[in-house]
């Protein structure tokens, strides 16, 4: 985790309200950085400096200042909200986007006329997780139907939970909701072939992640 100067804080300069955020660089170098935080604005009319500042105080607190900048500019250029988690860091510093993301994408695009998703049960499976134990049932497979207006074909897409359970998980809905997780991911999965946006996090180019000073390995 970051040292305690590598944060943001919200600070008050002469009766105004201030973010402001400090970080530590390899060479142990301090730099502060800090706006004011203006009245009455909402998340999507909040600038790209307030959003990063923002999500450097919150859930991107342990990433540096240009990484989160890097990943604020991402998303505006795609037209997903950060600040509602559409955009997060996967593994290996990679930007991804939200199955949810995708799906609110490809729905408000008007192109779906329709789909289906189709979950059975597959074979016994045993895949251990990073710190939950081990997931101990069904393979689920899903298939996924989606009818595109304007296509004669529909689009569908099959797969199984294997696929996309990653034994480094540390989200419990793999292990406790498999069925709802495959579901989700599996739609997101056949609807990007119709309106695709970002990318997985597997396909995504690494983003660079600079280590703050003190932080643990």
């Amino acid at each position: 985790m970051p040292t305690q100067e590598n944060t943001a804080a919200i600070t008050q300069v002469n009766g105004e309200y201030a973010i402001s955020v400090r970080e530590i660089d390899a060479a142990g170098k301090g730099t502060t950085f800090s706006m004011a935080i203006p009245d009455n604005v909402s998340a999507r009319d909040a600038s790209v400096k307030l959003r990063t500042f923002v999500l450097k105080k919150t859930t991107w607190k342990d990433y540096d200042i240009a990484t989160i900048l890097h990943a604020v500019l991402y998303a505006d250029s795609m037209g997903l909200d950060i600040m509602a988690g559409d955009v997060y860091s996967a593994a290996g510093g990679r930007l991804s986007t939200t199955a949810g993301a995708k799906i609110r994408h490809a729905m408000g695009t008007g192109r779906i006329a329709g789909y289906e998703v189709e979950i059975t049960a597959g074979p016994n499976i045993k895949i251990p997780m990073k710190s939950l134990g081990t997931y101990d049932g069904p393979n689920y497979k899903a298939k996924v139907t989606v009818l595109v207006k304007d296509w004669v074909k529909p689009v569908v897409y099959e797969t199984t939970l294997s696929e996309w359970f990653l034994p480094q998980s540390n989200n419990p809905n793999w292990k406790d909701r498999p069925q709802y997780m495959l579901r989700r991911n599996a739609l997101s999965k056949a609807l990007e072939e119709v309106a695709p946006v970002g990318v997985e996090a597997d396909e995504a180019p690494p983003v660079e992640v600079p280590r703050l000073a003190g932080a643990i390995a």
